[in-house]
């Protein structure tokens, strides 16, 4: 038995969140684990309440889940303010999970706040060097780095410098973006590989393509395949899972 965690908030229309990190995770062949860090109340289209869980509650599932199982991966999401990101951190360094992806929700799609702005600084200089893997769009990575982010280009220079910084790497996804072509980066520390896809209409439903693509990344790494190989498969997976919602819903 594979196992994988995700650490993020519930999302009560099953799309997003908790739900989805479990449904890509058992696609994928792991038994989900899950530490919730809030819950939500949500639709497709807009979140309208995030209310964070007791951080003693949050740290004791995620300690549980690290201590009694053999955990291949670890994806965190939405946290739900600066007291339960403190915890995850807490944990990550206690316990030292191996492979763990960082999808950082900042705020959601409608623009409610799952971390206050104060606490940006913190994610990047406390967290982010604990994680294998950072996947910010456009707008988060923007956030984070603390420079104006207008082109491709500009964030792939930017992400050169902060990979180093961080001691991390980082996948820009490329969605936020207005190119004819999704064109997308892994940055490390001694490395960019770029990528190109098609721009699919996803127009029809789109919620939780941020924690669709972060779970299938850390499960594809967890099998042991390298960063863009990895990138691939979850890429793939991403598109054929919102292909075919776009006829289902």
């Amino acid at each position: 038995m594979k196992y994988f965690l995700t650490i993020a908030a519930a999302d009560n229309s099953g799309g997003a969140g908790i739900q989805q990190d479990i449904k890509v995770a058992w696609d994928l062949g792991y038994w989900p684990l899950s530490a919730i860090t809030g819950l939500t109340v949500q639709n497709f289209t807009r979140a309208l309440r995030i209310e964070p869980v007791d951080s003693k509650l949050l740290y004791e599932q995620i300690a549980h889940c690290l201590k009694d199982f053999p955990v291949s991966a670890v994806k965190i999401g939405a946290m739900t303010g600066q007291a339960n990101m403190r915890i995850i951190i807490r944990a990550l360094k206690e316990f030292r999970p191996k492979i763990v992806v960082l999808d950082p929700v900042i705020a959601t799609s409608s623009s409610m706040p799952f971390m206050p702005a104060e606490a940006i600084d913190e994610l990047v200089s406390s967290l982010v060097p604990l994680v294998s893997v950072v996947t910010p769009n456009a707008v988060e990575f923007a956030m984070m780095a603390g420079v104006e982010i207008n082109s491709f280009e500009q964030a792939v220079e930017a992400a050169q410098k902060k990979a180093e910084q961080w001691q991390t790497t980082i996948i820009l996804k490329g969605g936020h973006f207005n190119d004819k072509l999704v064109r997308e980066a892994i940055v490390s520390r001694d490395s960019v590989m770029t990528f190109e896809h098609e721009r699919r209409d996803f127009s029809k439903y789109s919620h939780g393509t941020g924690c669709t693509f972060s779970s299938a990344l850390a499960c594809q790494m967890a099998s042991g395949l390298p960063i863009e190989q990895a990138y691939s498969k979850a890429t793939e997976y991403l598109v054929n899972f919102y292909t075919r919602m776009q006829r289902e819903v």
